[in-house]
């Protein structure tokens, strides 16, 4: 089982991070023609951004680096871009968090090639330490895999999985209780039984008895 650092982000928290980053852009005197959201994670951060500034005009692109939960999945990669004219547009490329600052290092290049008149980049949060730090953002932080609101379910999942790596079966008590011990995170226990529930319907999980198995 590995040990390290996590955060339960709340939707208030996002919220506020969001618009701290939306006020640093509004104060810069800078204002975006098109906002360009990562997919997944910086789909709601985007559409928050476009809220805040006024922005119409949201493109989606998809850069991939994640695999499972707090684990890289080789380098950063485009999966795909946008059909969108970016042609002498000013362009604020959103993120949710950048990390090693692969993924938006990754799509401002990518957005570069499409001739824009100017590009910059936005997320909630900052890990000290990251290779490429955004124009905007609410705070620095040390690092810590933040769960977000969007990907609840999907890291609960795979946090509980890594569990069984050293574990046969577990009460959903002992899977708070590790949680709190491995990831300093105290989840309620309705939303992780919703989150396992999910998960067993997806044949992921199987309560039997009292405890969790892994299928």
């Amino acid at each position: 089982m590995r040990a390290f650092p996590a955060y339960l982000a709340s939707w208030q928290d996002i919220e506020e991070w969001a618009k701290a980053g939306a006020w640093k852009v509004l104060e810069s005197g800078w204002m975006p023609d098109v906002i360009v959201g990562l997919a997944r994670g910086g789909w709601i951060a985007a559409r928050l951004y476009c809220d805040y500034l006024g922005v119409k005009d949201l493109v989606s692109i998809k850069v991939e680096h994640w695999g499972v939960t707090a684990t890289p999945d080789g380098r950063a990669r485009l999966k795909y871009g946008a059909q969108y004219d970016f042609e002498g547009k000013r362009v604020l490329v959103v993120d949710d968090i950048t990390d090693t600052g692969e993924s938006l290092s990754l799509a401002y290049e990518y957005v570069k090639t499409r001739n824009p008149g100017e590009i910059r980049t936005a997320t909630l949060l900052n890990i000290k330490g990251s290779k490429f730090v955004p124009d905007y953002y609410a705070k620095d932080i040390e690092w810590a895999w933040i769960i977000f609101p969007w990907n609840f379910v999907e890291d609960m999942i795979n946090l509980t999985s890594n569990l069984f790596e050293e574990k046969e079966k577990l009460t959903t008590d002992e899977i708070i209780a590790l949680f709190k011990e491995l990831h300093g995170i105290e989840v309620p226990r309705e939303r992780l039984e919703e989150a396992l529930k999910m998960a067993e319907k997806r044949n992921i999980f199987k309560f039997k008895d009292g405890f969790w198995v892994k299928v």
